[in-house]
């Protein structure tokens, strides 16, 4: 990963190291269940990334609906969102064979 994104007419940021911890995660998401990964002990961040329909997530172990809860946007970049020693994450598509990719790390 490279440690300095820029954006045209945005200020650079500088991208902390992802180092992997576990396997690679690959889940089918549907609209009627949530999918909750369990979070490795040393992890404290989770890279995220819809690839057919969009997702939506919770942190704090309450049920994410189809309309409610934070957004991964079908095909947009991977994200890497932080956790905490008490996160719970919690996935539902919003609409039937969504799929997610994720990886845990530090």
């Amino acid at each position: 990963m490279a440690n300095r994104y820029e954006k045209e007419g945005r200020a650079p940021i500088v991208l902390a190291p992802f180092n992997p911890i576990g396997s690679h995660g690959s889940q089918t998401v549907n609209s009627s269940a949530v999918f909750s990964p369990e979070i490795p002990d040393d992890a404290d961040l989770v890279l995220v990334q819809a690839l057919t329909q969009n997702i939506r997530f919770t942190l704090d172990g309450t049920n994410p609906t189809t309309s409610s809860g934070f957004q991964i946007t079908a095909g947009s970049d991977a994200l890497v969102i932080p956790i905490g020693a008490d996160s719970e994450i919690k996935f539902i598509a919003e609409s039937d064979g969504a799929k997610l990719e994720y990886q845990f790390g530090e």
